[in-house]
C-alpha cells in the first residue's frame, strides 16, 4: 500500500474528498506527495517522495488512471537510477494498493514548492528537457530537509539498506520489506 498524498486541488480533480482517511503506506519509500504543476504543452502532476525527496513527473490528463501511471512511472524511476531489479520487484508488490488522501508535512509540501520552482528554472533555460530529463535532474537536487543530501543518494542507500537488512534476517525486514 501506498499513499498519495495530494493538495486539496489535485484532490478535486480526482473526486476524492479532503478530508478522507488515510492508510500509512507499507512500501520502503512511504508516502509521496502531490500537486498539480501547469505547464505547456500538458498539465502535469508533480510527485515527490517524502523520505527521499525524489521527484517523478506524471501527465495529469486522465485522472481515473493517475494511480497506476503513478506507480509505473515511479517503478521505471528507481530501474534508471539504479535500484537493484529485486528490491524494484518488492517494491512493486508493495505499491499494488494505492491510496489518496491529503497532505500531512508541510515542509516536504515545500520541497514539492522548491521542486517546481527548480523545473520552471529549468524549462525557462530553453535547453530541451523532457519530463525524464526532469526527474533525473531533480535526483541530483538539494534539499536542507535531507540534510542538503541528493535524492537519487537516499535511495540507494535505503534500498541498499533495507536489502542488506533482509539478507541478514531471513529475506525481511521489520517493516516487512522482503527480498527475493
Amino acid at each position: 500500500m501506498v499513499t498519495l498524498r495530494c493538495t486539496q486541488k489535485l484532490l478535486k480533480r480526482l473526486g476524492v474528498p479532503p478530508k478522507a482517511p488515510t492508510v500509512a503506506s507499507t512500501t520502503v519509500l512511504g508516502d509521496w506527495y502531490a500537486n498539480l504543476y501547469y505547464t505547456r504543452p500538458e498539465q502535469l502532476v508533480l510527485c515527490i517522495n517524502e523520505r527521499t525527496l525524489l521527484v517523478a513527473l506524471i501527465s495529469a490528463r486522465d485522472a481515473k488512471s493517475l494511480g497506476s501511471r503513478f506507480r509505473d512511472r515511479v517503478l521505471g524511476l528507481l530501474s534508471q537510477l539504479g535500484v537493484p531489479p529485486a528490491a524494484v520487484e518488492a517494491e512493486s508488490r508493495a505499491m499494488t494498493e494505492i491510496g489518496f488522501g491529503p497532505t500531512a508535512n508541510r515542509r516536504v509540501l515545500g520541497c514539492l514548492n522548491e521542486a517546481a520552482f527548480a523545473i520552471s528554472l529549468e524549462l525557462e533555460s530553453g535547453r530541451p528537457t523532457s519530463a525524464v530529463d526532469l526527474e533525473l535532474f531533480l535526483s541530483r537536487n538539494i534539499y536542507k530537509l535531507t540534510g542538503y543530501r541528493k535524492p537519487r543518494e537516499l535511495l540507494l542507500e535505503l534500498f541498499a539498506n533495507y536489502s542488506s537488512a533482509g539478507a541478514s534476517s531471513g529475506g525481511s525486514s521489520a517493516s516487512g520489506f522482503r527480498v527475493s
